[in-house]
């Protein structure tokens, strides 16, 4: 549970993501009391909601903060075209870019946040059962969606009920009943035990707990609310051109605090040339995907800053490896292209050297995520690479398709250059992210043929746990991999109430999906944004925009600060 995160030329202080993780909502003992700690009235916000002995949480405190004047625009450029499905929680995808949208739009009953891995939003008080059979909440009073209507249990049961997105099933086939206590409480009701209840329902792993409101969105329908979403976040969102563009505007009546800027323009420029064009030039203040080339550019600006933003691994998969007629059926075969793979150039190409050759395909800032001696680098041997393809039957190689995450071409380009080196010739298909994140959240079914490379990346908060349920299980709409033996120790993990148990059962299935080269790891990714003059704080303090864990992105947005527009 280890955080190797250090510090950068960017001035991030190590101390800040290198401490070890506060392990979420790990249940740490059962316990006849639940203490939680908050502001407001205490004695009324702790009154016990449920009967019987509860499982001690770990949610901190939300820190309200002083309201003020919302001044200036900050304009953000994306590196891939808009998607108005994001604005969606009740569809919410496997993506954590949709994660952006949720903490501008909308609120989450707990969430990440700068100060806490878990941490109160819509609830000021939560209690879990010691036999994980109930959930209880308590809303904090007074909450408001963008047109005014009060936010209330009821909107929390119809987004329970109604929810389509990831792990949409699990949720569902888990609930036995709703209790609506009052406008202010509501208590799950579970057939059976939900140990990972309260983990997958933290905003920062999945989209049922960003609360929307029920008046609305039974108006407005689902493609009226993805044209023009309400929620109870701390931005409204006033305009869009699908693809293009949005724009937000503060909702000053946002209970955390009035946000710091009045408008927010988030536009998808995938060129990463305009991109930088638009940092020179002062048109964007906060632009995404800098790397190649473009970062030594913006690295050498001295009216530029950058924040080095280690994120999760990128890693390579191989779609229907276990079919007839795959070349990748062999596991000699995907071993060799790890064998090919010469991570330190790619290091040294796309991020300047920034980014850590990582021998696992989960964050390191995850709980549980096996590193260190436990995952070692895989090592980069040509020779022995083209050995294996020998032995396996394919000594000159075969033809491939290969699938970057956009709009990382260039690196794609380079990997495929290293496997020409052991004969794997791949055509490149360059998609927009919306399409790529549409096929990847279908899993296999996304991508049809058995001869194709996926090269992804998900830094995904909720422990090690989160990232195997939706890539290596059965039963995930959005698996790649479906092993007996894996499924064996999910089916122990899942019935397990032993936490101890549980996190070794999830440390021996990476064992596997590594030892096997179902997933290749190569890198663990620094993120790096390019950010303007206007952006204050001035200097190297702009780095606190990143200090929430396992967020790709700088949320919450309502701390940004700009200069006032002239």
């Amino acid at each position: 549970m280890s955080q190797l995160r250090q510090a950068t030329a960017s001035g991030r202080s190590a101390s800040r993501k290198e401490e070890p993780l506060i392990p979420g909502l790990l249940l740490l003992s059962i316990t006849l009391t639940f203490t939680l700690m908050s502001y407001g009235d205490a004695a009324a916000q702790n009154a016990p909601i449920l009967s019987g002995p509860l499982a001690k949480l770990d949610i901190k405190p939300a820190q309200i903060e002083a309201r003020g004047t919302p001044k200036g625009t900050l304009s953000v450029a994306m590196h891939f075209a808009l998607d108005p499905g994001w604005l969606d929680p009740l569809e919410h995808s496997y993506a954590i870019t949709q994660m952006m949208y949720d903490y501008l739009v909308h609120d989450a009953m707990v969430k990440p946040m700068p100060y806490g891995y878990v941490t109160y939003g819509l609830a000021e008080h939560a209690e879990l059962a010691s036999d994980f059979r109930r959930a209880a909440f308590r809303l904090r009073p007074g909450l408001k969606f963008h047109d005014g209507q009060p936010l209330t249990t009821a909107d929390v049961k119809w987004t329970y009920e109604n929810f389509k997105g990831a792990y949409a099933k699990l949720f569902h086939d888990k609930l036995e009943h709703i209790q609506v206590v009052d406008d202010r409480t509501i208590v799950f009701h579970f057939k059976e035990p939900f140990i990972d209840f309260m983990d997958l329902y933290n905003g920062g792993v999945g989209g049922i707990g960003w609360i929307v409101p029920k008046h609305y969105y039974e108006k407005a329908g689902r493609d009226g609310f993805k044209a023009k979403p309400i929620g109870a976040g701390p931005y409204k969102l006033v305009s869009q051109q699908a693809g293009v563009q949005m724009v937000f505007e503060a909702f000053e009546d946002y209970w955390r605090r009035t946000p710091a800027t009045k408008t927010i323009v988030v536009k998808g420029i995938r060129d990463a040339a305009a991109r930088m064009a638009g940092l020179q030039t002062g048109e964007l203040d906060l632009a995404f995907g800098m790397t190649g080339k473009l970062l030594s550019r913006l690295m050498s600006d001295r009216n530029l800053r950058w924040d080095p933003n280690f994120t999760g691994p990128w890693w390579l998969m191989f779609p229907g490896y276990n079919e007839q007629g795959s070349p990748f059926r062999d596991k000699r075969v995907r071993q060799a292209v790890s064998l090919a793979v010469n991570r330190q150039f790619l290091v040294k190409q796309e991020t300047q050297g920034i980014s850590k050759p990582w021998g696992n395909w989960i964050s390191p800032e995850n709980r549980d995520a096996l590193q260190g001696q436990d995952a070692p680098v895989p090592e980069y041997n040509l020779e022995k690479a083209k050995q294996l393809m020998a032995q396996a039957g394919v000594p000159d190689g075969f033809e491939v398709e290969y699938l970057p995450f956009p709009p990382y071409f260039d690196m794609g380009e380079r990997i495929l250059t290293d496997l020409r080196a052991i004969g794997i010739r791949g055509k490149l298909q360059s998609l927009e992210g919306p399409a790529f994140r549409a096929k990847i959240g279908q899993g296999r079914k996304g991508v049809p043929g058995n001869r194709t490379i996926v090269q992804n990346i998900d830094p995904r908060a909720g422990g090690s746990k989160a990232n195997i349920a939706v890539y290596a299980v059965c039963g995930s709409t959005a698996s790649f991999i479906c092993e007996p033996q894996i499924e064996t120790l999910w089916a122990r993990h899942q019935a397990s109430l032993d936490p101890a148990e549980r996190e070794r059962l999830v440390k021996s299935i990476q064992r596997i999906l590594l030892d096997e080269y179902h997933f290749v790891p190569i890198y663990w990714n620094s993120f790096v944004p390019g950010i303007g003059p206007r952006v204050l704080p001035e200097g190297k303090a702009v780095s606190k925009y990143w200090d929430t864990l396992n967020a790709p992105y700088p949320w919450p947005w309502e701390v940004w600060e700009v200069k006032a527009d002239r």
